[in-house]
């Protein structure tokens, strides 16, 4: 009797520890119930940070005159990029005034206010002729670098590009006393030692960047990371497919090229040269002079293969115009479009959601898995790093969470990658959660678009809706 009693005993307490389990572990319970929306990609217009068409605005810093800064918010561009050319000449005798120092700063500020990024380039010469107009002693151009560095670093949260080192005609380093390999180099040293390093800057041509670089190769992801004056050197060609050689920006095919890699190469050898360099670096400018070089399929390819993030939206128009004149004749959304819509749909980086899943794992398990599959259909990659998240929002308390991936790399162009979170489902309560994917520019404060289909604000693109319950749904 005592051993069934005993046994009885026993039994009660464990059943009693099992149901006081199961009541304690029940509303820890997570069944977890994903259901993506529809994500077909979208042929519009994207108004993304660092890409697409820019405008040109001319300044002439002076003690006598005053701009009118009202127009700057009454600019019109689909978008948010700006060209300013400020012109110094009339400082080419000394430094640059506390009249003329005070102008560049309202300038900025006045642009900074209008939400835009700018690519900025100072010169002393608008006709062509910059050695009637350039400064006649180096050391003043240097001075002038850190001067307008002072007031441009204040500025870095919308000044993506220094164009140039303030010499040559149009401020392109050609045509000018100073473009030879000593001066070039003295000049481009202490304009990135004074400006911010998170300021990109850039030169006109390949074999310029070479030999102001100091490497004969393009960067690779190590050199793209390691802070030196390579890592943050790009390229601006304003003879963009002007001819076979862009109007001189590369050797000619009749010519004897040299074996030295500080050089002109070829057209062929210089593009291959700036696919891999552009991978990491920008590269934009303006489109010249009809001619095959600039037929639309022609164009598209080199543009593509140069890895071309922004162009000038007013020149040369004869050239626009015979892009708008074309059909892009490949599947997608974009069939049928004319080619200067194509083209400017894909200047840059260019993100598609192809996918989205949930994979729960068991109820009581704390995490379940998310995956997002990304393409990136544009011309070029994000050259500053974004911030990616995954985005709950709580549908009955609007309540936010943001769970992070585990890699937040963004796809390069023709690239398509799987990013991976874990969500922690059992710290969420029971309810319905939008999910949302989250890209952002920390540096512009600006929300990235993707080029898909469906609603999508600076909270992030809607991707689906996950539920969550203590039963199986």
């Amino acid at each position: 009797m005592k051993i069934k009693k005993l046994f009885f005993t026993i039994s009660f307490t464990i059943c009693i520890c099992l149901i006081a389990a199961v009541l304690f572990l029940f509303p820890l319970l997570r069944f977890a119930g994903y259901c993506p929306d529809p994500c077909p990609e979208s042929a519009d217009e994207l108004d993304n940070p660092y890409i697409g068409w820019y405008q040109i605005r001319r300044y002439e810093l002076s003690d006598t005159v005053a701009f009118d800064l009202a127009q700057v918010s009454e600019l019109n561009s689909a978008s948010g990029m700006i060209l300013l050319e400020i012109n110094l000449k009339n400082y080419a005798g000394g430094p640059i005034s506390d009249k003329g120092l005070l102008l560049l700063e309202e300038l900025l500020e006045s642009f900074r206010s209008s939400g835009r990024q700018l690519i900025i380039r100072f010169l002393y010469d608008w006709a062509g002729d910059a050695s009637s107009t350039e400064p006649k002693d180096i050391s003043i151009i240097q001075g002038h670098m850190s001067q307008t560095s002072e007031i441009v670093n204040q500025y870095s949260d919308c000044v993506y590009i220094l164009q140039g080192i303030f010499i040559g005609s149009w401020g392109e380093m050609h045509g000018s006393r100073y473009a030879n390999t000593e001066d070039m180099l003295t000049l481009i040293h202490h304009l990135s030692s004074v400006t911010d390093p998170e300021i990109f800057l850039a030169v006109r041509t390949p074999w310029q960047w070479r030999l102001l670089s100091g490497s004969p190769w393009p960067l690779d992801e190590a050199g793209a990371s390691d802070s030196s004056l390579a890592s943050r050197l790009g390229l601006f060609n304003d003879g963009m497919l002007g001819s076979d050689t862009d109007l001189n920006t590369y050797a000619s095919a009749s010519s004897t090229v040299s074996d030295s890699p500080y050089e002109k190469k070829s057209r062929q050898d210089e593009i291959a040269f700036q696919n891999l360099l552009c991978s990491y670096v920008p590269n934009g400018g303006e489109v010249v002079l009809p001619n095959p070089f600039n037929d639309f399929t022609s164009a598209l390819k080199d543009l593509s293969d140069t890895h071309v993030s922004y162009l000038n939206q007013d020149y040369d128009k004869a050239v626009l115009d015979k892009w708008q004149a074309e059909s892009f004749h490949g599947s997608g959304p974009f069939q049928g479009m004319n080619g200067l819509d194509y083209i400017s749909r894909h200047l840059g980086y260019r993100y598609v959601l192809r996918s989205s899943e949930c994979t729960a794992g068991l109820p009581w398990k704390n995490r379940a898995g998310f995956s997002v599959t990304l393409e990136n259909v544009g011309f070029s990659g994000s050259y500053r790093p974004f911030e990616l998240s995954l985005t709950l929002r709580e549908t009955s308390t609007d309540r936010i969470f943001q769970i992070p991936f585990d890699d937040p790399r963004l796809p390069a162009p023709g690239e398509t990658i799987e990013l991976k979170a874990s969500v922690p489902i059992r710290d969420y309560a029971t309810g319905t959660y939008e999910v949302r994917l989250k890209i952002s520019d920390p540096v512009s404060k600006a929300f990235v678009f993707l080029a898909n289909e469906g609603a999508q604000d600076d909270q992030g693109f809607v991707m689906g809706e996950l539920t969550l319950g203590i039963f199986p749904q």
